[in-house]
């Protein structure tokens, strides 16, 4: 995986949440509310839970043709 792009890519998926690597390597996001995870899939499912417009808006990106 590389790292920069997949920080960018988040970024742009999720807009209104600041997206960070810790020190432990383990991913983080702010937005409503903090959640962290060890992996990115888990980090992207606990967005998804606590903001679920911005999960839609994510995929509607991703769709888009």
């Amino acid at each position: 995986m590389n790292e920069p792009v997949t920080l960018l890519l988040l970024q742009h998926l999720f807009p209104t949440w600041t997206i960070t690597r810790d020190e432990q390597g383990g991913w983080r996001a702010f937005g409503r509310i903090l959640v962290s995870s060890g992996d990115v899939d888990g980090l992207i499912a606990l967005i998804s839970v606590a903001d679920p417009d911005a999960a839609c808006r994510a995929v509607s990106l991703l769709t888009e043709s």
